[in-house]
């Protein structure tokens, strides 16, 4: 019984090095003992001698290496799991504690959908920047849905109708969608009158990890879809958007993206009684880390960078 309790204290002990810990858990995540050394203010050197100093007082390896990649064992994603977790309350106490102070202060990770971000945040962080000199911000753009747990992001920028449960969402502004196409595009093929007429149409297509051939359109209160076809798919928004003033086809596109086309008449909305509106920006917490200091100030951030969205 003492050999077994003396092993058990042993074991603990491994996990009493916080930062150790914190290295293991960005490895498991990145998968590359340089490019963690180069997040962390580290060298590989120092990063992979963390690591096996770990597996050594544990007495089991966590990580399988090879020339190419980093694979984490079974054993190491059962210890990944309770670190990840671990750390997150720590960092959240860490949070609520700051919070007491007026001041926004430490990291935040903030992820945001990609033309969007780039478009409404990205010119702006740097007031966010200038006004929190407390505050650092690591922001990362993407056209898929980041798991903020996972990914220990603090805050997300989502484009939902349907929100996922356990988080908390706070809506910055509507997201409005039109369909649209040049006037050249119109007078050569016609103007389509419902959203079946689209079938007939050249559409252009904007794709993130699937192709987007259903477009939603509403019908009274109800959300349908149509299927469309076209020529031309694309993941950037802005490069459908010149194809369509080209006069190529008909475009669904963010509002916001096409405001100055629809007013000077380089573009013309269709279907306008058509037009789904069940879809809004949000910025996504976890629970309860909104109370701390730089989550409320980023929160007001991004509620300014959409207010004209409204």
């Amino acid at each position: 019984m003492t050999e077994f309790l003396e092993a058990r204290a042993d074991t603990a002990g491994a996990f009493e090095d916080l930062t150790t810990l914190r290295i293991f858990v960005r490895t498991v995540e990145i998968g590359n003992f340089s490019e963690v050394a180069r997040r962390m203010g580290a060298t590989p050197a120092m990063v992979s001698k963390r690591i096996a100093g770990l597996e050594s007082k544990v007495g089991q390896r966590l990580l399988n290496r090879n020339t190419r990649r980093l694979a984490v064992t079974e054993v190491g994603q059962l210890l990944y799991e309770h670190a990840m977790h671990a750390l997150r309350e720590l960092d959240q106490a860490a949070e609520e504690m700051a919070s007491m102070q007026d001041q926004a202060s430490g990291h935040l990770c903030m992820s945001a959908p990609a033309m969007l971000g780039q478009a409404i945040i990205a010119p702006r962080i740097a007031t966010l920047l200038q006004q929190n000199p407390l505050l650092s911000i690591e922001l990362s753009f993407s056209m898929e849905k980041v798991d903020l747990y996972k990914s220990r992001v603090d805050v997300a920028v989502r484009i939902a109708d349907v929100l996922d449960p356990g988080l908390v969402a706070i809506k910055l502004a509507p997201y409005r969608r039109v369909f649209c196409a040049a006037p050249s595009y119109l007078q050569q093929r016609g103007t389509p009158s419902v959203p079946e007429d689209l079938m007939d149409h050249n559409c252009l297509i904007t794709r993130s990890s699937t192709i987007n051939t259903r477009w939603p359109v509403r019908r009274d209160d109800e959300i349908g879809n149509v299927h469309v076809k076209g020529n031309f798919a694309t993941d950037s928004g802005q490069t459908v958007r010149l194809v369509c003033l080209a006069g190529v086809g008909i475009m669904m596109a963010p509002r916001w993206m096409v405001a100055h086309d629809l007013a000077v008449g380089t573009l013309v909305e269709v279907l306008q009684d058509y037009v789904p509106d069940n879809r809004a920006v949000y910025a996504v917490l976890l629970q309860r880390s909104g109370a701390s200091a730089k989550l409320q100030t980023t929160v007001e951030f991004l509620r300014g960078c959409f207010a004209s969205m409204h």
